[in-house]
């Protein structure tokens, strides 16, 4: 039997990964994507190699290793998980792409909530999707066990 798979907070550097791979979603449909989770679970899996099982609900996501909520004291950076409740997460992007209101720091599946507004994956304001603020989550990368170097 093997090492068991221990996991370390995203640098800085692999957040950034993991927002670009969140961006190159802009557009594809909330139904293609795999909805909300579905954007988090691939992005993670494109850029830090963290699989998390495609289409988990987001109560099941928030108690994989692979993401850890931020306590009061830290502050919340590009790339970090938004989660509202039990039903929606996105990601936090204070920059977000040209062409974007500065305010919708929200990059998600669901970038307008409701029916015939619904394009897809998209930027929104944080308080589209939750009367109270959003959590935030740190992504946390896998650390392989013996990995030259250890």
């Amino acid at each position: 039997m093997g090492d068991p798979i221990t996991y370390r907070d995203a640098t800085e550097a692999e957040s950034a990964q993991v927002l670009k791979a969140a961006r190159a979603y802009l557009g594809t449909s909330y139904e293609t994507i795999g909805f909300c989770d579905g954007l988090v679970c691939k992005a993670i899996r494109d850029s830090v190699n963290k699989t998390f099982p495609l289409h988990g609900t987001v109560g099941f996501l928030i108690k994989d290793p692979g993401l850890r909520l931020l306590s009061a004291d830290e502050t919340e950076r590009a790339g970090d998980v938004m989660v509202w409740g039990t039903n929606h997460m996105g990601f936090l992007d204070p920059n977000p792409s040209a062409g974007v209101p500065k305010n919708y720091t929200a990059l998600s599946a669901r970038g307008r909530p409701g029916g015939k507004n619904n394009p897809g994956v998209a930027y929104g304001l944080p308080e589209w999707f939750h009367p109270q603020p959003a959590t935030f989550w740190r992504v946390r990368v896998p650390c392989i066990p013996n990995a030259p170097g250890k």
